[in-house]
C-alpha cells in the first residue's frame, strides 16, 4: 500500500508517512532545502493549504506519465514509432473493454 500524497497552495508534495503526519518530499521551485520537514497534517493544511489529495488511480497526468514510461521502455525493441502507438492504443482499449 503506497503512502497518501498531497499538494500543498505552493504545489509542493507531502506524503504521509504515519496517520495524521505528514513529510515534504518535493518543493516546487528551487525551496530544495526544506524537503524531508515533518508536521501534522492539521498544521500543513493551516499553513500551506488547502491541501489536495493526489489520486494516481484518478490522476489524469499520473497515468498519462505511466503510459509515457512504458511506451518509452519498450521503444527500445519497437520496429517504428507507428507500431509503437497503435500497440499502446490497443492494449489500453483492451483493458477499458
Amino acid at each position: 500500500m503506497s503512502a497518501r500524497q498531497f499538494k500543498d497552495c505552493d504545489g509542493d508534495t507531502w506524503t504521509e508517512f504515519e496517520p495524521g503526519m505528514l513529510r515534504l518530499t518535493e518543493c516546487a521551485g528551487y525551496r530544495n532545502q526544506y524537503t524531508g520537514i515533518e508536521d501534522s497534517i492539521e498544521d500543513v493544511q493551516a499553513e500551506h493549504g488547502p491541501l489536495t489529495e493526489i489520486r494516481p488511480d484518478v490522476d489524469v497526468r499520473a497515468l498519462l506519465a505511466d503510459v509515457l514510461e512504458d511506451m518509452a521502455a519498450k521503444s527500445w525493441d519497437a520496429r517504428s514509432l507507428y507500431d509503437l502507438f497503435t500497440d499502446k492504443a490497443r492494449e489500453l482499449r483492451e483493458e477499458n473493454a
